[in-house]
């Protein structure tokens, strides 16, 4: 009997909505959405990105070289995700395949500046996939997934790193000490290959691009460069910019000072230990759920809620499951089966 396979996803949603799970699920149906959304489009190009900019085996070569083969891997995703969409693809998709090339390559080079001095590890694996077996009475179950960067720091410890593109920098920080996704995969690695994980490095990327601080038309008290707060601007590029410029930086102190503490955060890094203790509590919560998920008796309902309902890939064949349309022509015209 081959292994059956439970995946982060499958307990999230599991948890989330028993309807979605049962369509979604690798253990169930297994159906995906024929055209993915488009800001998950974008998120997978900059993953694919950053694993060539973290990759081991060229950690130790020309950054430079390393920083255009990272922008070469994002255009070539993109534009194989718009190949995709076949010949007939609309003006507006095309106008923001052209937007997401223009903002990808923007936060890249940015990131680029910002990183090397917050990088103090080095590299292990990306894209690491893992497979463990469930604690318990699971023989034939399995955890399974992939992970965005497992490093090393310089005292030793192992570390997940997660990759997050965002449209805002809220404070997630009180959430991510409960994080089950990533803590599993800490958890999951860790058995995989008997290393010591400290926990995780939240790395989350704004979708947005500093530029250079605006210049005045004349000389302001000393100053050839605007010191508005409303600039959309970032410390490094605002000092860059008037270093380059011979400006006197006393003259900006204030201003600097400002965009370093309270100024627009285009990248953030949280680190999060995780002890050992949480994670065997969290391999024998895996255990729990999977037990859950392939009981017999197991029973299929839907769980409706104002924000994931809103979101949900899988909200037209629910509303026609209650008022009984036609649900499977809805699910082989909108849905594949996923083979990846």
């Amino acid at each position: 009997m081959s292994a059956i396979p439970i995946h982060t996803s499958d307990r999230i949603v599991f948890k989330q909505c028993r309807r979605k799970w049962d369509w979604s699920s690798r253990i169930r149906q297994n159906l995906r959405p024929k055209a993915p959304a488009r800001p998950l489009e974008f998120g997978t190009a900059i993953h694919a990105a950053l694993e060539v900019y973290y990759q081991p085996e060229t950690w130790d070569a020309d950054r430079e070289m390393v920083m255009y083969m990272t922008l070469a891997e994002f255009r070539y995703v993109t534009n194989m995700q718009k190949k995709e969409r076949g010949e007939n693809i609309s003006e507006e998709d095309r106008a923001d395949f052209e937007e997401r090339l223009v903002l990808g390559a923007g936060m890249l080079e940015n990131y680029f500046a910002w990183a090397p001095a917050r990088d103090n590890f080095r590299p292990v694996m990306v894209e690491a996939k893992f497979e463990v077996p469930i604690p318990g009475a699971f023989s034939d179950a399995v955890y399974r997934g992939r992970l965005d960067l497992l490093v090393e720091d310089f005292n030793g410890w192992y570390w997940i790193i997660d990759h997050k593109t965002t449209a805002r920098m809220d404070d997630n920080e009180p959430f991510l000490a409960l994080d089950e996704q990533c803590g599993s995969y800490c958890w999951a690695i860790q058995e995989q290959l008997g290393v010591r994980v400290g926990g995780v490095i939240y790395n989350e990327l704004y979708k947005g691009v500093p530029e250079p601080p605006a210049m005045n038309a004349s000389q302001r008290l000393g100053r050839w460069y605007s010191i508005s707060r409303q600039q959309n601007t970032s410390y490094e590029l605002c000092l860059k910019t008037l270093t380059e410029a011979n400006e006197p930086l006393h003259l900006y102190e204030d201003y600097l000072n400002f965009l370093k503490a309270e100024g627009r955060q285009y990248f953030r890094r949280t680190q999060v230990h995780r002890s050992q203790e949480e994670l065997q509590n969290l391999g024998r919560q895996i255990a729990l759920e999977t037990a859950d998920m392939l009981d017999p008796q197991l029973r299929i309902y839907p769980n409706p809620d104002k924000f994931s309902c809103k979101w949900c890939d899988y909200r037209l064949p629910c509303i026609a499951t209650n008022d009984g349309s036609d649900v499977t022509w809805i699910l082989k015209e909108n849905y594949k089966v996923d083979d990846g």
